[in-house]
């Protein structure tokens, strides 16, 4: 619901317009935005507008705030879901679902969803040292994690991992430990995180992720790193060592660029995805706003929306037309959860819209379920999808 709408609906409820259901919706959102104010039936008309009014103008601003974690599915209809009386009315705002509780309190699939509610995703994952040491990021406290040939590894205070490099022994020891020795830093189901690679470049790593890069690009003819599952680059220019990501049955080669790659074993292809600068996917390259997907060696590319391939880094899931398998594979890293279909028409079915992946799982599978496109039944960490 935009600025307009909210607008119509409020010059309605002041002049006795609104249809009884409509009624329900002001007072239930004023209700669920400010349980704290005077009670309602204390003021007399003239107060009620005044104070009406003064609400429904910050309840507006929290919306436009957080205008990118509305709920934007586009099949979910405001007013068909009011006309239908459905089962849940989901308004986002100021990154809450305002909910009708008399709908959720009369709906057992709904009582069902909350009582098995999952968290969302966060800052996880492990760093795997030369030596094999295995750290958790997520219990390692702030301050130097470990030091490996003269290059000092931290973790810093907002959740990142660093690596500066110290100047080389005056025996030169240092170098040849340097130029072999990999690190690797992994993400469960349910994490992320955000690394400094030595040359200064900086990654997003995404959900059951893996990358293995040197300690140091000293020394080497490219700066090469092998990456599992999905990250978002930002790469230092240095036009002299060139940086190659290799990932499932491709290379991407750059010199300084910001570009995403999704290459889950589970997907049925690679996408490189460019928003600056310029790559080259194996033999092919790539201008900003294309993406690249190579499926059976089968390269294509095709221009897209950018936006909807780094949802993932801006705190979204993102989608149009896409495969409601797709979705749900999404959500299974992210939530750590296991997805059965009761059929197998259901994985086909198209979704479109964008809403944010740092809701409890039960709000985006409401948010699913008011297009109409499925509904759903948590039992664990297995959500299974219904008809």
């Amino acid at each position: 619901m935009n600025a307009e709408e909210l607008d119509q609906l409020l010059e309605k409820y002041l002049e006795g317009k609104c249809t009884p259901e409509e009624t329900l919706l002001v007072e239930q959102l004023v209700d669920n935005y400010d349980n704290k104010s005077t009670a309602w039936e204390d003021l007399d008309d003239n107060k009620q507008q005044v104070w009406l009014q003064q609400l429904w103008a910050e309840i507006k601003a929290s919306m436009l705030t957080y205008e990118t974690q509305y709920l934007k599915f586009k099949r979910f209809k405001l007013w068909s879901r009011i006309a239908a009386a459905a089962a849940v009315l989901l308004i986002v705002g100021a990154g809450l679902f305002f909910y009708t509780q008399r709908r959720i309190e009369g709906s057992a699939a709904t009582r069902d969803l909350l009582a098995n509610d999952i968290k969302p995703g966060g800052n996880k994952a492990y760093l795997i040292l030369s030596n094999g040491k295995r750290l958790s990021l997520s219990d390692a406290a702030n301050g130097e994690l470990a030091k490996e040939a003269g290059v000092e590894i931290t973790k810093t205070a907002d959740g990142k991992v660093m690596y500066s490099s110290q100047p080389l022994a005056p025996s030169g020891r240092d170098a040849a430990g340097r130029e072999g020795a990999l690190n690797t830093i992994e993400t469960p189901r349910g994490g992320q995180y955000q690394i400094r690679l030595p040359d200064g470049s900086k990654v997003w790593l995404n959900a059951a992720s893996k990358l293995i890069y040197p300690v140091s690009f000293n020394g080497r003819g490219q700066r090469v790193v092998e990456l599992s599952g999905e990250a978002y680059f930002e790469i230092f220019k240095n036009k002299l060592q060139p940086f190659v990501v290799k990932s499932k049955n491709q290379e991407v080669t750059v010199l300084g660029t910001h570009f995403n790659i999704n290459s889950y074993t589970d997907e049925p292809g690679t996408k490189t995805t460019l928003l600056e600068g310029s790559v080259k996917v194996n033999d092919a390259t790539l201008k900003p706003g294309q993406q690249a997907t190579l499926t059976n060696n089968q390269l294509k590319i095709a221009e897209v929306n950018t936006d909807e391939a780094i949802a993932w880094k801006n705190g979204l899931f993102a989608y149009k037309n896409t495969p409601l398998q797709n979705v749900m594979r999404q959500i299974a890293r992210w939530y750590d959860v296991d997805i059965v279909y009761q059929n197998n028409d259901l994985p086909q079915k198209l979704l479109s819209g964008s809403v944010s992946r740092y809701d409890q799982v039960s709000g985006i599978l409401k948010a699913i379920e008011s297009t109409g496109t499925a509904r759903f039944k948590i039992e664990g960490r297995k959500i299974t999808v219904l008809p």
